[in-house]
């Protein structure tokens, strides 16, 4: 009876373990346009003291050859991406898709739609996060919705943002989250999109002033968690 008590004691520490650690989360910075770099480094810390998790960057720019710091990506859980027309070379390019083609879990924020090479774009872009960019209608006022129901939106609440991106006919397996709207068209902003066992999130959202809206970091916060499938933990802001 002793050594059955000892053997539950030693798998349930087990599982407190293995449950207790952290999520890694390794982000791909390099959108100037929409000041990437300035909106991740107080998004990080604040991420990582509210949540718990373990955070390493590659902080790059639009057309970067050579991203640094990339290494950390092969223990990551999640990526998280939001960069632009970046030119890498193979070794990096290898690297990145890796962590997709092993069913790793992906986060893309705004311009990810179009973070890479056209040939690697088509993929992470339509089938990785199952969108279709189509360009943007330039700056103008847009009213987001939330449709439905899914985890990735609790407590999420209507957004206001600046710049409404053109979505082309999703993937078949993308589910729609939140619809962008100005006067002329209205267009997808945010989905998921599963994959055999592999899950993504995108949203066009992510000008500065989204990430200072406490609905959008709820929202990304919830993605990171619920494309890792991992019980989201933390103090809410």
């Amino acid at each position: 009876m002793k050594s059955r008590f000892t053997l539950c004691l030693a798998l349930l520490a087990c599982t407190f373990f293995v449950d207790a650690a952290p999520i890694k989360i390794h982000f791909i910075s390099g959108a100037r346009e929409y000041k990437s770099e300035a909106s991740l480094k107080e998004f990080i810390p604040w991420l990582e003291k509210s949540y718990g998790v373990k955070c390493t960057v590659s902080w790059g720019h639009d057309g970067i050859k050579e991203l640094p710091n990339l290494s950390p990506l092969k223990e990551a859980d999640v990526l998280f991406v939001f960069a632009r027309r970046m030119k890498l070379g193979e070794d990096q390019m290898k690297l990145i898709r890796a962590h997709w083609e092993a069913g790793k879990p992906v986060v893309g924020v705004r311009t990810a739609s179009h973070a890479f090479q056209k040939a690697d774009n088509e993929i992470f872009d339509r089938q990785v996060m199952g969108g279709n960019y189509q360009g943007h209608f330039g700056d103008v006022a847009v009213k987001v919705v939330n449709v439905g129901k899914h985890p990735v939106l609790l407590r999420v609440g209507a957004i206001t943002s600046d710049k409404l991106y053109k979505a082309g006919p999703l993937a078949k397996t993308a589910v729609v989250l939140q619809t962008g709207a100005i006067p002329k068209a209205k267009h997808a902003v945010t989905w998921v999109n599963e994959v055999k066992d592999r899950r993504a999130f995108y949203t066009s959202l992510g000008v500065p002033s989204d990430f200072k809206n406490d609905h959008f970091r709820r929202m990304l916060v919830s993605a990171i968690f619920w494309t890792a499938r991992v019980t989201r933990l933390g103090n809410e802001e």
